[in-house]
This record gives structure tokens, sequence and C-alpha cells, in this order.
């Protein structure tokens, strides 16, 4: 009996572990990011995604989970199959009006209500 307690406990905690999964990828939600320099969209950006990080990586270009380099005329940048969570999204492009490189980041936050939605989110960038 004492064994079958230790047994059923030690399920529930594996499973737990396992069922409650956060950040990352094998999720339904969507983040559309719209890299933005002084309101003007940029085209063909580059998105570095830190999964469960609230601040800016170190060194964000390196210390990433998942990249994503967008369409060259895409004004945006697709995040499929994430999971509700804390990610921190780091964009780099090129503003051709000013014919200089442009990055910056933000930290987004997935909700559990939103675990299944695309969500469109502005990513200011700068020189």
């Amino acid at each position: 009996m004492k064994t079958l307690k230790i047994v059923a406990l030690t399920a529930m905690a594996v499973i737990g572990t396992v069922a409650c999964k956060k950040n990352g990828t094998g999720g339904k939600a969507t983040l559309a990011a719209l890299p933005q320099h002084h309101g003007k969209p940029i085209f063909g950006a580059t998105a570095y995604i830190k999964f469960n990080a609230t601040e800016l990586p170190s060194d964000p270009t390196n210390n990433y989970d998942l990249k994503i380099v967008g369409g060259k005329k895409e004004d945006h940048v697709h995040v499929e199959n994430l999971r509700y969570g804390n990610y921190y999204v780091y964009i780099i492009g090129y503003d051709s009006s000013i014919f200089l490189p442009v990055k910056g980041g933000i930290p987004v936050k997935i909700k559990y209500a939103e675990r299944a939605k695309e969500l469109d989110m502005i990513i200011p960038v700068k020189e």
C-alpha cells in the first residue's frame, strides 16, 4: 500500500511537470513582430527570440533560442507555434530611408488565454 502511494505521487509529479510546459515552441500561438523605426515599417528583418526571458539577453544575436528570418518584402516576422509564457523579442533590420542598420527589442508575454491566437506586436527599433 505504501509503495502504491509512492508510485502514484511520483507519477503525478512527473505528469504535472511535463503537462504544464510554458515558453517555447510546440504551442498554437503566433506572434507577428512588426519592427518600426520612428513609425516606419522595416522590411526583411530578422527576429531573435529568447524563451522565458523578460530582459534583453547579454548577447541577443548569439544567446537566443529561436531565430526567424523575415521575407525581404515583409514588414513583419511571423513567430509561430509558441506556447504561453514570457519571451524577449530582439529584431535587427535595415532602414533603407536612412541607409543604416536598426535594432531593438521588447519583452512579450503570451497569456494563457492567448495561447491559440495571433498577436500583433510593434517592436520599436533604433540606430
